[in-house]
C-alpha cells in the first residue's frame, strides 16, 4: 500500500482543498420544507443518497464500530445501561430518538430542530423543542448523551454550540457526532473529482445513467451560491468541525468513515445498483477498498467521521 500511496500522492500533489469564506446564515423556512420533502421521499423507499444502498451502508457501519459495537451500543455499555436522558441536535422526524428508546439506549429523550412539523413521534418519553441549534441554551449537567447524526454540518456557531453541549453533559456523559466533516459548501477537491471520473470510466454504462437518461461521466462542483440555493445551511463550516471538537472535548474515539469518493460517485445513480447481485456487490466492495486505501495512505481526507468525546479529560491525561 505504501508504494500505491506514494505514487498517488505524487499524482495528486498539485490538488489542494480550496478554502471558501463562510457565508452568513439566511432565513430557515425553505430549509424546513426541503428536508421535510427529503424525509418523505426516503420513507417511501427512494434511494436518494449513497447510504440508502444497504451494502454501501454496511461498509460505512463496519468502519464506525467501536470495540465491535455501534457507537450507541458502546455508549450504553460505558454508561452501564440506558442514558437517563438524551438530547439530539437536529432531530428531524425523531426517528433516531425513537430507535434508541425502543432499543434500550435511552430512557427519555429530547430533540431540537427548526420546526415542529418535522417531528412526528408522539411517545410521551420523547419531547421536542423547536429552535435554531445555533442559539440554543441548554440546561447544565443535564444529559448523559448528546448527539448529532448528519446534522451538525448545518450549524454555523460551532464553538458556541460545543460550549453549550459541554456544560449540558453530566460528568459521565458523552457527546457523539456521526457527521459530514468534508469541504465547506461542498467545494470538492480536484483530487477527489479526478478519482471519481476514473472510477466512473470503469463502470458499465447502464450503471452511470441518471434517471433523466443522461450519462454520468464525472461529478461536478457547484459554486457556494448554488449549494446555498438548495440548502441555505449546507456544510456552512463543515471543514472546521473536527478541530473544534478537539478543542472543546476530550476525544475518546475518532473513526474515519470515508465517503470522500463514494458520497459523490453514487450521487444521482445509486438507484442503478441492485441488491444481492454478486458482480455489483464485488464492484461496491472494490470501490470501498480503493477509497479506504487512499484515505489510509494519506492521499485523500475522510469526509465523514464518528467523533466521541467527554467533557473532562481523565486524571493524569
Amino acid at each position: 500500500m505504501g508504494t500505491l500511496s506514494t505514487t498517488l500522492s505524487k499524482l495528486l500533489s498539485k490538488f489542494r482543498r480550496p478554502v471558501a469564506a463562510a457565508e452568513p446564515a439566511l432565513s430557515k423556512p425553505a430549509e424546513v420544507a426541503h428536508w421535510n420533502e427529503i424525509d418523505r421521499r426516503t420513507r417511501l423507499g427512494e434511494r436518494i443518497f449513497w447510504l440508502n444502498h444497504p451494502r454501501i451502508f454496511n461498509h460505512y457501519t463496519r468502519k464506525s464500530l467501536v470495540d465491535g459495537l455501534t457507537w450507541y451500543e458502546w455508549v450504553a455499555r460505558q454508561l452501564g445501561g440506558p442514558a437517563e436522558i438524551a438530547l439530539e441536535l437536529g432531530c428531524g422526524s425523531g426517528a433516531v430518538l425513537d430507535k434508541f428508546l425502543r432499543g434500550g439506549i435511552i430512557k427519555t429523550g429530547v430533540g431540537i430542530d427548526l420546526d415542529a412539523s418535522r417531528f412526528t413521534n408522539d411517545d410521551r418519553r420523547l419531547s421536542f423543542r423547536a429552535g435554531d441549534v445555533n442559539h440554543a441554551k441548554l440546561e447544565p449537567n443535564r444529559y448523559d448523551l448528546i448527539y448529532a447524526v448528519q446534522s451538525f454540518h448545518h450549524f454555523e456557531e460551532l464553538d458556541a454550540i460545543m460550549e453549550q453541549v459541554r456544560n449540558a453533559l453530566t460528568d459521565r456523559g458523552f457527546f457523539v457526532m456521526n457527521e459530514f466533516v468534508g469541504p465547506r459548501r461542498f467545494q470538492w477537491t480536484d483530487g477527489q473529482l479526478a478519482v471519481i471520473a476514473q472510477l466512473l470510466g470503469l463502470m458499465p454504462k447502464h450503471l452511470r445513467m441518471y434517471a433523466s437518461g443522461v450519462e454520468k461521466r464525472e461529478e461536478g462542483r457547484s459554486t457556494p451560491e448554488e449549494v446555498m440555493r438548495v440548502s441555505e445551511s449546507e456544510a456552512v463550516r463543515s471543514d472546521e468541525i473536527v478541530p473544534a471538537f478537539y478543542r472543546h472535548f476530550n476525544v475518546v474515539h475518532h473513526r474515519k468513515l470515508g465517503g470522500t469518493i463514494q458520497h459523490l460517485l453514487y450521487s444521482g445513480i445509486v438507484h442503478n445498483f441492485p441488491d444481492d447481485d454478486p458482480e455489483i456487490d464485488h464492484m461496491i466492495d472494490c470501490i470501498d477498498g480503493i477509497e479506504t486505501t487512499l484515505i489510509d495512505g494519506g492521499v485523500l481526507e475522510s469526509d465523514f467521521a464518528i467523533l466521541i468525546g467527554t467533557k473532562h479529560k481523565p486524571a493524569g491525561a
